[in-house]
């Protein structure tokens, strides 16, 4: 049962009635209000899916508003009882909660660290992601931006609301929110020993199989790697190409 919302919430939630997430202050504390949002893939998304078998274009299950408002919330509550690195919800509406302030979007600082500070926030991404697939549990759009810094360094991870069908298996999930990570480091051109961060992540995770599931991907979609050599056809099939390109070519060796 949710309990009534508190009064500066709902006057919050007046005044900023067209914002989907935005800050607020109170008693010296800072939290994120969020509006839900509808979840679900495209039909080409799924056709992609089911011909190619890339991990990330696994269908998202189609929730609106409201049902993913409730699903993130109630899902941030059961990983804070299990002790991640996650914001707390302090209060629930109808198609909203707030949650505490976990710290600033580490995507942004890594562009301007230097490698020695952005190679240990990258061990703390990859340990706080091993940390919630020890638990049994999956992000589902695991992302560098949706992972935060804290001012003491403590690497956090905000934004739960993609699902998945009740019949998808875990460790399928879980080995799909590895390569979202690492797609989203080479998205953003991340220089880092992806095979040091992939290692870390199997030691902390117990996913050893991950490392042998990754090189058959590899040896599935090698071909993709030679069609991209030339910066011509790159450039003609558009960055997504590109990008798988570079990610398997860094784990080729690991």
């Amino acid at each position: 049962m949710k309990r009534e919302t508190p009064q500066w919430i709902v006057e919050a939630d007046l005044a900023h009635e067209r914002e989907e997430i935005f800050p607020l202050e109170r008693g010296g504390r800072r939290y994120w209000f969020k509006r839900g949002r509808p979840t679900g893939s495209t039909a080409i998304h799924a056709l992609g899916y089911r011909l190619t078998g890339l991990p990330f274009l696994r269908p998202v299950e189609r929730k609106d508003a409201v049902e993913a408002a409730a699903w993130e919330a109630e899902k941030l509550r059961r990983l804070e009882a299990k002790g991640l690195a996650v914001p707390s919800v302090v209060a629930e509406g109808e198609a909203f909660f707030v949650m505490t302030d976990r710290g600033g979007e580490l995507a942004e600082k890594l562009k301007h660290a230097d490698r020695e500070t952005a190679d240990r926030w990258l061990n703390g991404v990859v340990g706080a992601l091993a940390a919630l697939h020890r638990v049994g549990e999956y992000h589902g759009a695991s992302q560098i931006r949706n992972f935060v810094l804290s001012n003491e360094d403590e690497v956090g991870i905000i934004d739960f609301e993609e699902s998945f069908d009740a019949a998808s298996e875990l460790r399928a999930l879980q080995f799909r929110d590895l390569f979202l990570l690492l797609y989203s480091l080479h998205r953003q051109k991340h220089v880092t020993d992806y095979p040091a961060l992939l290692e870390r992540y199997m030691q902390e995770s117990g996913n050893r199989e991950f490392a042998g599931e990754l090189h058959a991907l590899y040896r599935r979609f090698r071909w993709l790697a030679k069609l991209v050599e030339p910066e011509a056809v790159r450039r003609r099939l558009g960055s997504d190409a590109e990008i798988l390109h570079r990610l398997f070519e860094s784990l080729r060796d690991a």
